[in-house]
């Protein structure tokens, strides 16, 4: 089963990962695509894409039981279920998928194989304060979930016009010994700063962070 496993990192919030091992036809006979699905789904021109697309819709109709709601994108190209039934996010990297629902708030995830060029860029996309609190020990792993916490906040938000660097600020914390592999991240907007919860955990050689 390519399923992975279901995460919980909160009441009321489900995500899981999906390990990308069937081949196209395989996918399509788990997704049944609605006709604008269709199209969408015929314009990608890459293998991988095109797969990558069909398992985060495969991830969910496993999760939502039964599953069947049909998935669009706003003029942000943020996801949601035509149904409005739950918040949902997606991501994906390379042989990965995954997903996360909720009903009563957004969501967001990211999911993100680790490589070291993030080091050359990290002063692009952090704050000063946050490459401070950065645990050279566990560099990458570090960065890693400061990025993806940037994009899973970003995609939470789903509208343009936020700076990774200014206006997402993921607050210092401990990466090693953090039992419950959270942190605390602040989003500023027209000048209205808003918190949540990031939830992170290393994935074979990928991060992945929930954010709420």
């Amino acid at each position: 089963m390519p399923f992975i496993r279901e995460i919980v990192p909160d009441i009321g919030i489900y995500a899981g990962t999906w390990h990308i091992t069937e081949t196209e036809d395989e996918l399509l006979a788990l997704v049944n695509l609605t006709r604008p699905e269709q199209v969408l789904y015929s314009s990608f021109r890459h293998e991988l894409r095109r797969r990558q697309w069909l398992a985060y819709r495969a991830l969910l109709r496993h999760m939502l039981h039964p599953g069947s709601a049909e998935i669009l994108y706003d003029l942000n190209g943020k996801p949601f279920l035509t149904s409005h039934s739950h918040y949902i996010s997606v991501s994906h990297a390379g042989e990965f998928a995954a997903a996360v629902y909720a009903e009563n708030r957004p969501v967001g995830i990211d999911i993100e194989k680790l490589r070291d060029r993030i080091e050359r860029v990290k002063e692009r996309f952090m704050h000063p304060r946050e490459l401070e609190s950065l645990d050279h020990e566990n560099l990458l792993e570090h960065l890693y979930v400061y990025w993806c916490g940037k994009e899973a906040l970003y995609k939470l938000h789903g509208k343009p016009a936020v700076d990774f660097r200014n206006d997402i600020y993921i607050h210092p914390f401990d990466y090693l010994c953090n039992t419950n592999q959270t942190c605390r991240a602040t989003l500023t907007v027209d000048g209205r700063k808003e918190d949540y919860t990031l939830s992170f955990r290393k994935t074979g050689d990928s991060m992945l962070v929930i954010a709420f």
